[in-house]
């Protein structure tokens, strides 16, 4: 059986009431299924749902779930601890792609700052006096990379790690803007975390957010994107009309057809079946034969990097709107500058090359 759908065998749908558990073999395939779940950002899910099957001394995987859940934990404070300064300096933002509905631990901890540009540095020169250090990797206009130093100093500079926090003027990579925060910021909301007061996007902004940035930049479709749609999607408080409307709001549509579309086959070939909302999303927007197509021909592993079609459909769909032209206009106007462009091509060099982020 192929490692992709015997992990979400394992691991089952939120759309399914009782998991398969068709747990592995021995010892030596379930390490080789977390690490396959963990290079899709979704290893605690899968220690998760080993543990409540009571199998962890089983397969001898205890302390990975222990490892995992404290990493977890710390990164919950990561959030709390910039949600609190941000909070106390009274202005807008929203930690978006970082709180997911079920056990998950992203890269980092990710804010859309919504406030003016002003604010923002004025923030970012605060943060480096409260015990934040900037991370000097990328020159990209669209974000500063922070450490918060509460625990540790940052290890090495080319990996992210649950104490950073990426503070973003726009969301986007680079010059270009791939969601406008002008359009994002009506669906800021606010949450519980730790017993404290975290501003984050509406579940439907959020999954809008999470899809497009797996296409831009990142060009990944990993699990921990597939688990996020689905979660999301069988949340009853869900509006799938309101995600459907942010989707064509920001000329995403095409975002949502390709992704929905491979997360639509992937939970049909796991099982048996797709979730009416699911069905509902795809029948808006439409299906992704050609992706799909290229999906299966990849024996479905996973993360699978989208084609460059996609990415390109993507990119047209976005040409619709003035600020991502505009963005996409000042990225190719920056390239003109040798250093840059050299930096530029070697990052969409390594997206294409890369099996995870």
């Amino acid at each position: 059986m192929l490692l992709t759908l015997k992990l979400l065998r394992i691991i089952g749908s939120p759309f399914y009431d009782e998991k398969e558990l068709q747990l592995p073999k021995n010892k030596s395939e379930a390490l080789e299924l977390y690490n396959y779940a963990s290079k899709n950002k979704i290893g605690l899910l899968f220690l998760e749902t080993l543990k409540d099957a009571d199998k962890l001394e089983a397969f001898a995987l205890r302390s990975k779930w222990e490892k995992e859940r404290k990493k977890h934990d710390e990164q919950k404070i990561t959030a709390v601890r910039i949600a609190d300064i941000l909070n106390s300096l009274g202005v807008e933002y929203a930690i978006f792609k970082s709180i997911m509905p079920f056990p998950a631990t992203p890269n980092d901890v990710d804010v859309l700052f919504l406030d003016s540009d002003d604010k923002y540095w004025k923030v970012v020169e605060l943060l480096l006096r409260v015990g934040y250090k900037r991370i000097e990797q990328v020159p990209s206009p669209s974000e500063v990379m922070l450490h918060d130093t509460r625990v540790c100093e940052h290890i090495d500079i080319r990996k992210k790690d649950i104490y950073d926090v990426d503070l973003y003027r726009e969301a986007g990579a680079s010059h270009i803007i791939y969601l406008d925060k002008r359009k994002l910021k009506k669906y800021q909301t606010a949450i519980e975390l730790l017993g404290r007061k975290v501003k984050v996007l509406k579940p439907e902004a959020e999954l809008v957010a999470i899809i497009t940035h797996s296409i831009i930049p990142e060009q990944l479709f990993t699990l921990l994107a597939y688990y996020a749609t689905l979660y999301y999607l069988a949340d009853k408080n869900f509006n799938i009309d309101e995600f459907i409307h942010i989707a064509k709001e920001n000329n995403v549509t095409f975002s949502i057809r390709v992704h929905c579309s491979l997360t639509a086959v992937l939970h049909k070939m796991a099982h048996g079946f797709v979730p009416q909302e699911l069905e509902d999303v795809v029948t808006v927007f439409g299906n992704s034969d050609r992706e799909v197509h290229y999906f299966i021909s990849n024996n479905l592993k996973m993360p699978y990097r989208y084609s460059l079609y996609a990415l390109a459909m993507t990119i047209l769909d976005k040409l619709k709107e003035n600020t991502f032209r505009r963005s996409l206009a000042k990225q190719l106007i920056n390239m003109l500058n040798p250093k840059f462009a050299k930096w530029v091509l070697r990052e969409l060099a390594l997206r294409r090359r890369r099996e995870t982020y």
